[in-house]
Formats: structure tokens, sequence, C-alpha cells
């Protein structure tokens, strides 16, 4: 290595270092080791309180992440070395010896459920459900929030930009052309979570070819610019990418660009696949340059529309507007979840030593205990979710096995809602980690998880799905759970 770097930064998910945390979960571990604590059994639940992007649903991913590093988990060597180069402010070591002699052949023997990807998940509703000994469970805290918050947010992105782009019922192609708007080196992460949500195709080629996804792209201004004339620039491209011919025609004059993409097909008698309008009036556009190559017998050259599109302004073009786009490219709104960067998921500890706990706080109590969540289905569609106990014997063979009484979320004992024994019904959270070991094997073929996603979006109401002002599906708490945590409130109230 040259000597003018540092370490090469290591590849978190392969290593599998604990030290993918923050400084306090290993202060706290230590703290507890030194008390006696460390080993002692709870569980904790990762959650978010509000729905991103105004929206109604969130699309859980980023499961087949967190498993690969909670496979590899261990303390290297170097995490080793890391523990004993941290020091305080006056010089002292941070972590005494007898806590790093505890730690460095430690073996993770935590047990997870969780929801799968794809799967649409709502406020409060338990995401991921993690217990075993105290510091192992505090420890693996900030991997899990890293990875699930932000892919759990580009793919529910990706997702509403899915369903914009067939607001008309024509299903139209979504393009990720994010990579140079990622925050992250190589933008894996988004192009991941995107292709989830509803992407067809990146343009992200290391990405695309490590989750054996389609490449798409086009070409740049810069490539336009580097030949004296435009239309010169079109032909070469056509003559050397004959099965790649989407030419980028905005770079001078957008009228003459689609007039020069048409004689550079004419001129090579190369079929125009597409041309895409990254600036300006995008509808205008796009409809002067359906009549331009209509009129010239085009009628199979694509239109494609790119420059910051959201939701909000794809949903727009093809509704309002009749903007005549085939395919829709989204690059910085989508990648870096531009009217919401961040979720604000949580996770915090719902049981120990085989008490319930909770957290009371205005505007942030939690509900107590270790949980699942019921899912009601009627009709084909989604008709409502219950937070219940995780070990409540609820439901079998997919049914419920007796009547069961919901109260909604916040509300008062008046606000309930009955489900009848024997409505179809599954369990969101599934068992995937037992004391430390993956059981069953993940899923991880993005094709697969999209579709799941899309087969999960189908099963929720339209107008769960709407882009503004969407309505608030159905989540309430169990009755002896909503029971519990009013006891619960009072009792520490009154400390």
């Amino acid at each position: 290595m040259s000597k003018y770097f540092l370490r090469a930064r290591p590849n978190l998910l392969e290593a599998g270092s604990p030290l993918f945390c923050d400084l306090y979960h290993l202060t706290m571990a230590q703290t507890w080791f030194l008390d006696g604590k460390a080993d002692e059994y709870k569980t904790s639940e990762a959650f978010f309180r509000k729905c991103p992007f105004g929206g109604s649903y969130l699309m859980a991913a980023g499961l087949g992440e967190f498993l690969q590093w909670i496979d590899n988990w261990h303390f290297s060597d170097d995490d080793i070395a890391d523990l004993r180069a941290f020091t305080n402010e006056d010089g002292s070591p941070v972590f005494c010896e007898d806590f790093i002699n505890f730690v460095k052949n430690q073996k993770l023997h935590i047990n997870i459920d969780t929801v799968k990807e794809g799967e649409i998940v709502f406020p409060n509703e338990p995401v991921y459900s993690i217990s075993g000994p105290n510091w192992q469970v505090e420890i693996v805290e900030a991997a899990l929030l890293n990875i699930f918050n932000p892919q759990s947010l580009i793919a529910t992105k990706a997702s509403r930009m899915a369903i914009a782009a067939s607001a008309d019922n024509v299903k139209r192609p979504l393009l990720e052309f994010g990579l140079r708007r990622d925050h992250e080196l190589g933008g894996f992460t988004e192009t991941r979570a995107s292709f989830i949500g509803g992407a067809t195709a990146t343009s992200n080629t290391k990405a695309a070819r490590y989750y054996n996804i389609p490449a798409s792209g086009t070409m740049a201004h810069s490539f336009i610019m580097s030949y004296q004339r435009e239309l010169d620039a079109f032909i070469a491209y056509m003559r050397h990418n004959p099965s790649n011919t989407t030419l980028l025609v905005d770079t001078y004059d957008t009228r003459q660009g689609v007039k020069n993409a048409i004689l550079a097909s004419l001129q090579t008698q190369i079929p125009l696949k597409g041309i895409r309008i990254d600036s300006g009036d995008l509808a205008y556009w796009g409809k002067e340059a359906r009549s331009l190559l209509d009129n010239a017998g085009f009628y199979k050259t694509k239109l494609i529309a790119s420059n910051d599109l959201d939701e909000h302004l794809i949903e727009n073009l093809l509704l309002v507007q009749k903007a005549p786009y085939d395919i829709m490219a989204a690059g910085t709104k989508l990648v870096t979840a531009y009217d919401t960067p961040a979720l604000g998921g949580v996770f915090k500890t719902k049981s120990y030593l085989g008490a319930p706990k909770i957290k009371v706080a205005e505007g942030k109590t939690t509900i107590p205990g270790a949980t699942n969540v019921i899912r009601i289905e009627k009709d084909g569609q989604f008709n409502g979710d219950i937070i219940c106990k995780a070990d409540d014997d609820i439901v079998k063979d997919n049914k419920l096995s007796r009547n069961l009484t919901s109260y909604t979320l916040g509300s008062s004992t008046q606000s309930r809602v009955t489900f009848a024994k024997n409505e179809k019904a599954h369990l969101l959270l599934s068992p995937v980690v037992r004391d430390g070991k993956i059981i069953g094997k993940p899923e991880l073929d993005l094709h697969i998880l999209q579709q799941r996603g899309q087969k999960n979006l189908a099963m929720l109401d339209d107008a769960h799905k709407r882009l503004i002002n969407p309505h608030l599906y159905g989540v309430g708490l169990e009755a002896s759970l909503f029971a519990l945590q009013q006891k619960l409130i009072q009792s520490y109230r009154s400390l």
C-alpha cells in the first residue's frame, strides 16, 4: 500500500466487525461487564414512528445485508487493537484489559425475529425483535439501524416513484440514475434499495453486476460537446453502439436535437431506440419530441424523461399534463430520499430479565414487552394490523384462533375494533437467527425481493398509496397488551 494512504476502509459487512457501533455501546457493555450485568437477558425492538414522504406505509429493506454482517460477526485482531487504542482526554485507556479479554473470543448468542424484505410495515410496529445477552443485543443496534433506516427509506421512495410512473395505468420502467449523487462511495446501498422498491434498472455498473440486475444508460452532455457538431456525436455513438441507440437531445437546442437524432438514424440506417430529455419544460418538450418523431415515422422510438424527477412531478407529467413519456429516470431525489432524508427508526428495550419495560415520554411512549404483528386479510387485501404479545398463540393455520379486540394506537378505550375467529391472518415477524446462527437461507435475489414488494403493494388498498393525504392504515394494540401498556404508564407516572 502506498505510504500516502491510511489503512483501507474495511468492508464492514464481510468483516463482521462489532465496532460497527457507537462508542457508548462499548462503554455501556464494559460497565455491564464490570457490574455483572453483561449477560442478563433482554429484548429490544426496532420500529419507526412516522411514515416518510407524507405517505402511509414503509417498505422494509436491508435484512439481507444485516444478516451478512451478523453471519460474520466477531472481534478480529484489528478490532482488539482498536479497542486498546481508544483513550480518554487524560490519556488513560477507555477500555480495561479485563473487558477486552472478555469480548475478544466472544460469539454471538442473540435471537432475531424480523419482517421479510419487501414487506409493507406501519408506524410503531416492530420490524426487528432481538433478544439475548444484554451487551450483545445493545451492540448490534447501530448496524441494524444504519442498514434498515436508509434502505427502507429509499425502497419506499422508489415504490412511490414506480406507482407514479404507472399512474395512468400504463406500466413504465423506472431507471435509477443516482450514483453521482449518492451519499455512499459506490452507491451499492441506494441501488439495492431502489431495485427492491421498484426500479427496473440502474446506471451503476458495479452494483448492477454485484446484484445481478439490469444496467441502463444513455450518454452525457460531455459526449456531445466533444464533437464539432451534435449530429456528428449522434452518428458516432450510433455506429459504435448499434444496440444501445438512446440519445440525449437537449445539449444545445432540444427541438434541433430531436431532428438531429432522427437524421443520425436515417444516415446510419440504425434504428433510433430512444431519446432522453434532461432539462426545460419536460411536458412541452415531450409532446414536441413525440410529434417530430411520429411525423418522421419513428413511432417505436421511446421517450425518456429525467432531470430531478420525484413521484409528484412524474404523476403530474403523466396525469395532468399528459406528457407522452415511455420511461422515467430518477437520480438525486430517489437516492437521497430528498424530501425525507432520514427515517428515524429507533431501537428500544422492551423487556429485561423477563419483565416488560416501557419508555414513558411525551410523543415517544413505547409498547411494553416483546411483540409481534398480526396482519388481517380480507377479500385479497390487507385489512388492518394488530400488535400483540410475542408469545400469544392467536394465529393458527393462517387464521385467528379466537375473537380479537384491538385498540387503536394512541386512542381511548372507546376506540376499538373486534375481529372474528377464523378471519384470515398471519404474523409478520418470523425467526431468522437463533443463538447467533442464521436459520434458513435468507433471500438475497433482488428480483424476488422486488416481486415480494410488488405483491405486498398490490394487497394495499389504493387509498393508502395516494401520494398526498393518503388514507391511514389501521394499526391497533391487542386488548391485553393495551391494558398492560396503560397499567405501566400509570405506575411510572406515580414514581
